[in-house]
């Protein structure tokens, strides 16, 4: 009986663990090109949220396309399907330091016109590249007087360390790595 009993535990015991541990190898690894899907929430030094996707879908990106922070991505590469994470990106990992001469003194002419130029609004420029493409640029509005406005062309988030809350969704592994390890599989058959 009691011998038995003990051989069936240890048996049960022993499914679990194998079935544990082939669920946790098998959860698909970050790497580039997986698409990643996560809520987060982005806060300032002083606490101040800057972005969440709270209320909001979660953002699902692609690794290693440049859609996010490089640096925002080796931290998520750290985290697992399903579990949660916090870290802080300093300004020069973020969007850079501030640039001064990013703040500039522009005429006040017919640019401007109907433009509602208070301190502390973004507008956005229309810029054409060397391409012929129009790229927007947010620009702050940092000074006004009747003859100009001061601009900054800076990130909005420029100079700030920024510190993210974020809990991984899901994963989805790389296209290409399914089709190369069904071929392995099969060389080897």
């Amino acid at each position: 009986g009691v011998f038995f009993k003990m051989k069936q535990i240890k048996l049960l015991v022993a499914v679990l663990l194998a079935v544990s541990i082939t669920a946790c190898s098998t959860a698909p690894k970050i790497t580039s090109g997986s698409v990643v899907k996560v809520e987060y929430k982005g806060t300032l030094k002083d606490g101040t949220v800057f972005d969440s996707t709270d209320g909001k879908a979660p953002l699902s990106f692609l690794m290693g396309s440049g859609q996010v922070l490089p640096k925002f991505e080796e931290h998520i590469a750290k985290i697992s399907a399903g579990k949660s994470g916090k870290f802080t990106l300093k300004a020069e990992d973020a969007y850079g330091v501030a640039d001064p001469s990013k703040v500039v003194k522009i005429p006040r002419d017919e640019r401007f016109k109907g433009v509602d130029l208070k301190e502390g609004v973004v507008i956005f420029a229309n810029n054409k590249l060397a391409t012929g493409e129009v790229k927007q640029t947010p620009m702050k509005v940092v000074g006004v007087s009747d003859t100009e406005v001061t601009m900054d062309y800076n990130h909005p988030l420029a100079g700030q360390d920024l510190t993210f809350e974020v809990k991984i969704i899901d994963v989805t592994a790389p296209q290409s790595a399914a089709p190369a390890a069904a071929e392995e599989t099969q060389s080897e058959a």
